[in-house]
């Protein structure tokens, strides 16, 4: 199935990667896709694919889909500035906080709505992300969805009220390896490597751990069983991080981090109470 055009608001890292994935799976043709991004280098980004640019968010009405891809904080002008879709647009969201009845109340009570939550790997393709659909979307919308986000990585359906939840997992879920990686190789440089060669292990020693476990059937503690001798190296390791109440620590970060979505989602809903009322009088 190809769509007549799509609208994507906001080039940055997450729209280019949704453009990137349209492009691939062949919903549209470059041309059709109108990319809607106030920073002139961005659009020129965006031509350089061979879509459509704009300023203008007043655009967009015409498009088959709109893929919000924006900061949630830019949310009240960019709502103010479309104002009331047709019935049979299709909105997806990318935005963290902005609910699906947010979106509703700014776009129109029937207009169907997808929030989702990919993570910074859909720049290569292998992003993992959450999403739910409002009630008003179809099976071919559905199909629709999984297709564009399939194209960025792999899709899990979840219940609007785990997204907060999602985004503390597998949203924020990146920045923790990255942070295992920072400290094991200023370890490694600590324990007598140059830094070149510690980042060169350390980065392959991760890759490698990583597509292990995505490939392979057994649990996560199955593995860590199979590198993890009785009184070995990796044991005396695993006794220090447990020390340190390494389980307890990665729980408390995740429910931290849901906490404060759920705080900024709350903020968020404060910010722009009356939206849509707004909207429709421009």
């Amino acid at each position: 199935m190809m769509l007549d055009s799509i609208a994507v608001v906001g080039f940055g890292s997450m729209g280019s990667a949704l453009v990137a994935g349209t492009l691939r799976c062949g919903l549209v043709q470059p041309k059709s896709i109108l990319v809607i991004d106030p920073d002139p280098l961005a659009r020129e980004r965006a031509a350089a694919l061979g879509c459509t640019v704009s300023a203008d968010t007043s655009t967009i009405a015409d498009a088959s889909w709109v893929a919000l891809a924006v900061k949630p904080q830019s949310f009240p002008e960019l709502a103010l500035n479309i104002g009331t879709l047709p019935t049979n647009t299709l909105v997806i969201s990318v935005m963290a906080g902005v609910s699906i009845a947010r979106l509703q109340e700014a776009f129109g009570s029937s207009v169907r709505c997808v929030r989702c939550m990919p993570n910074v790997a859909a720049q290569i393709g292998l992003a993992v992300t959450a999403y739910a659909c409002s009630a008003e979307c179809s099976d071919a919308d559905r199909a629709l969805v999984l297709r564009l986000l399939g194209s960025v990585g792999s899709t899990v359906e979840i219940a609007e009220n785990m997204f907060d939840a999602a985004t503390a997992t597998s949203g924020s879920g990146p920045a923790y390896l990255f942070l295992l990686a920072e400290s094991m190789i200023e370890s490694a440089v600590r324990l007598g490597f140059d830094r070149p060669t510690a980042d060169r292990l350390v980065r392959q020693a991760l890759l490698g751990a990583a597509t292990l476990l995505a490939r392979s059937e057994r649990t996560p503690s199955d593995l860590r069983g199979m590198v993890t001798s009785q009184g070995g190296t990796t044991s005396a390791a695993m006794a220090i991080f447990e020390s340190h109440g390494f389980h307890s620590m990665i729980h408390d970060a995740l429910r931290a981090a849901r906490d404060r979505g759920r705080d900024l989602s709350v903020a968020a809903a404060k910010q722009f109470p009356h939206t849509s009322a707004a909207a429709t009088t421009k």
